[in-house]
């Protein structure tokens, strides 16, 4: 079967390589469509702390494929249930992953399979429900955040992620501001549920830029004793400078958000299915998985998602 593998940051090939087997527990899905996004770009480009551990890697976790003759999505991990994270219903500590969704066949470790593997509700486009997994991670940022109805929320990135989180503010209620962003982007605020702006004074702040500046730019913003979420991740050696006098004499509460529980994965399935955002908006191209690594290589300046057609 053709398979995208890593070898390394910036050297992404499309290969033959054999069908995986799946061992006890575990589930072969073949894959129907899989989308980029900003995790498998910056993987792409630096590496990733948990997802390149090997080399050649499996490459890309969201998906939309079938098995049995039905459609199945998949969150790209799994708890472990044991942990101390666990214990005390926070993120796992001991989190398994999924990779390998740039293929024409995946396997869906038996942890995963057997709480973040769900059908597709009837009617609901592939490449609409491999969004679930980033869903999924926006709604766990907005428990982190705290959010109650009428609260002002700035979010820094108007990507797909940026506006996903959009939608997720509104439907808790909230009052979503995109800062930033080309303004191409900006113009898609309003149908996921947001306003464009600066964000000045807001009630939370989340990061979704996942950059230094933006890091910084998000404790600037706040208001006094308002809360940041930071959701963009870092590399591991940056160190972002932070008004400390605004964190400690401004009381100012800031929070990280990574990843999904399987809680906000099920909600994000169910979310997609409500039609309530125009979610295939946030795919701007269609391409084979044989133009893959030129899409990685020269991302347009116009790409929101891609969805690689296996």
């Amino acid at each position: 079967m053709k398979a995208a593998l890593l070898y390394a940051p910036g050297d992404l090939r499309i290969e033959d390589v054999p069908r995986p087997e799946p061992g006890p527990g575990d589930v072969l899905v073949q894959v129907e469509i899989a989308l980029t996004d900003g995790t498998d770009l910056k993987t792409y480009r630096r590496g990733h702390p948990l997802l390149l551990t090997e080399s050649p890697a499996r490459f890309g976790h969201e998906f939309c494929g079938l098995l049995d003759g039905r459609r199945v999505v998949a969150a790209n991990s799994a708890p472990c249930g044991a942990c101390d994270g666990c214990a005390r219903g926070e993120q796992c500590r001991q989190l398994v992953f999924l990779a390998g969704a740039y293929a024409e066949w995946l396997v869906v470790p038996e942890r995963i399979a057997a709480v973040n593997l769900h059908d597709v509700p009837r009617g609901v486009a592939p490449e609409v429900a491999a969004m679930v997994e980033p869903l999924a991670c926006c709604l766990r940022g907005i428990e982190r955040a705290g959010i109650t109805a009428g609260d002002a929320v700035a979010i820094l990135g108007a990507g797909p992620i940026g506006l996903m989180l959009a939608a997720c503010v509104a439907d808790a209620g909230g009052w979503p501001v995109i800062v930033g962003g080309r303004e191409e982007r900006r113009t898609l605020a309003e149908a996921f549920g947001a306003e464009a702006g600066d964000g000045r004074g807001a009630d939370v702040v989340i990061e979704a830029a996942g950059t230094e500046d933006a890091w910084s730019d998000a404790v600037e913003l706040v208001r006094p004793g308002g809360t940041v979420v930071m959701f963009g991740g870092l590399p591991r050696d940056a160190r972002p400078p932070v008004d400390a006098y605004r964190v400690h004499y401004e009381e100012l509460t800031v929070r990280g958000s990574f990843h999904h529980t399987p809680q906000t994965v099920r909600a994000a399935l169910v979310f997609l299915a409500s039609g309530a955002y125009p979610w295939e908006r946030l795919i701007s191209h269609r391409l084979s998985l044989g133009d893959l690594p030129a899409l990685f290589e020269a991302p347009p300046a116009d790409l929101l998602k891609a969805a690689v057609v296996v």
